[in-house]
């Protein structure tokens, strides 16, 4: 990376959005700003962690590149259209990679992506400071520790599954570099493989630092305190299992991706329970983002203004995204009574149905407005559908998503591949997994935004190029 990703003040700025970056440097000067500001007080460091999470909210990353808009054109969720806010999201229907459009975009998600993980491991290289200084307790800081250590190696992985290699076919060719020093050093562009085992790793001890989260023993609390309050939204221990069962599914390690996502429900699924049909479709606030089922998701203050910049039904047909109506009903097939399509998606007065998904809701005070999904429990059962060796039981896995989703049951004679496939399309709009499901299986041809053609064969497009701010430096 450049010498531009590394400016220490610029991050820590960055970090502190939430108390006012001037405020301290008006306090001392810029050589003392970071351990002496920063790291010699709790409340700071605290401001300091939650400022990765905002630099994770933010649209280069999953406030929408990576969940609402630029991966789900990939995976041709929505019909091309031309949107009035250049660049033309057009050109992520067609794979235009070379396009100037698609190189500012997936430029400034490599910016975003490697800066946050900058970010992360600034604050890791100073808590322990923190902690002999007797600033925090070692047991906050292992605490805080796993969370930092958990979303760099999120951040390394999803940009591995956009600009890397179809890993089921070539998991040794260069893929991305892996940071985890704050040093000002470029690292190597390593191969999938690699980064894939150091993801992998950094996963396995943030859950070992986790070890006494309090989401364990205590859920989902809605408080205030820092360390215990609204876990949901950090990247808690049963989160980073889950990742971790993410992780090893895209390695094509079924034992260790079943064992991981098992362990998720078997230990935490009372922490998560199912949304319920009233809830999910409250005529006053519906929980439409099914919540209580979320083990991580990150605050996005833009949640709703994204959500009248491109999918508002008062948007023209040339500016909105949606999908073609007889695609959507496909995905659907056309069960008006699947949970996910009765509030999710609208009709009002378009002769299309619009994605109702983000509208904001009426009651300021609900725990889950501004929260977008980044990982749920539904997931797992897909995954532990995918690997148990077992068909009845594989099948009992996928049909107990489905009931919970007012679905009927499937028969012993179904494929639990081609239903799988169906779930992930119903499941996980707006939320950025179609299109990695897609990499990860390798699907050779997927359904055509562009109705009525058929399908669109995605590879080689599956391999995002490297931005030219990055290579060209190499």
């Amino acid at each position: 990376m450049k010498n531009s990703y590394i400016i220490t003040l610029f991050l820590v700025c960055g970090l502190l959005t939430m108390a006012g970056c001037k405020k301290y440097l008006d306090v001392q000067p810029l050589t003392s700003y970071t351990e002496s500001q920063v790291y010699g007080n709790e409340k700071a460091i605290d401001q300091a962690l939650n400022g990765l999470y905002l630099n994770l909210a933010a649209n280069q990353l999953y406030g929408a590149n990576l969940t609402t808009t630029t991966v789900e054109l990939l995976a041709q969720r929505y019909k091309p259209r031309t949107q009035s806010n250049n660049p033309d999201l057009s050109v992520f229907n067609y794979y235009q990679y070379g396009s100037a459009a698609a190189q500012a975009t997936f430029d400034t998600l490599w910016r975003q992506g490697y800066a946050t993980i900058l970010a992360a491991n600034v604050f890791l290289s100073k808590i322990d400071n923190a902690v002999g200084a007797k600033v925090i307790t070692s047991a906050h800081a292992d605490e805080l520790k796993g969370e930092a250590i958990a979303l760099r190696a999120m951040m390394h992985f999803d940009l591995l599954r956009l600009f890397g290699p179809v890993f089921s076919v070539d998991s040794t060719s260069p893929a991305i570099p892996y940071y985890r020093k704050a040093d000002g050093q470029s690292q190597p562009i390593l191969s999938g493989g690699t980064v894939l085992a150091n993801v992998i790793a950094d996963l396995k001890q943030a859950q070992q630092l986790l070890q006494h989260d309090p989401v364990i023993t205590s859920g989902i609390i809605l408080n205030t305190d820092f360390y215990t309050g609204s876990r949901n939204q950090r990247l808690n221990y049963y989160a980073v299992e889950g990742l971790l069962a993410r992780a090893y599914l895209w390695e094509g390690d079924k034992q260790h991706a079943h064992e991981a996502a098992l362990t998720v429900l078997t230990q935490g699924e009372k922490w998560f329970p199912w949304t319920t049909y009233d809830v999910a479709n409250d005529p006053v606030n519906p929980d439409r983002i099914f919540s209580s089922e979320i083990l991580f998701s990150v605050y996005n203050p833009a949640l709703y203004t994204n959500f009248t910049t491109y999918f508002s039904s008062d948007l023209q047909d040339a500016y909105i995204l949606a999908p073609d109506p007889t695609r959507l009903a496909n995905v659907y097939e056309s069960n008006e009574g699947d949970y996910r399509y009765s509030q999710d998606w609208i009709a009002s007065g378009k002769s299309y149905r619009t994605f109702f998904k983000y509208q904001d809701l009426t009651q300021p005070a609900l725990p889950w407005r501004f929260l977008q999904p980044v990982l749920r429990k539904s997931e797992m059962y897909f995954i532990l559908a995918e690997t148990d060796t077992d068909p009845g039981t594989a099948l009992g896995y996928l049909n107990t998503a489905r009931r919970n989703r007012g679905l009927t049951a499937l028969t012993a004679t179904a494929s639990i591949s081609e239903e799988l496939r169906k779930e992930y399309q119903k499941e996980f709009w707006g939320e950025g997994q179609l299109f990695f499901y897609y990499k990860r299986i390798n699907a050779t041809q997927v359904p055509d935004a562009a109705y009525p053609y058929d399908f669109i064969t995605v590879d080689p497009a599956y391999v995002v190029p490297l931005p030219l701010s990055e290579t060209s430096t190499r």
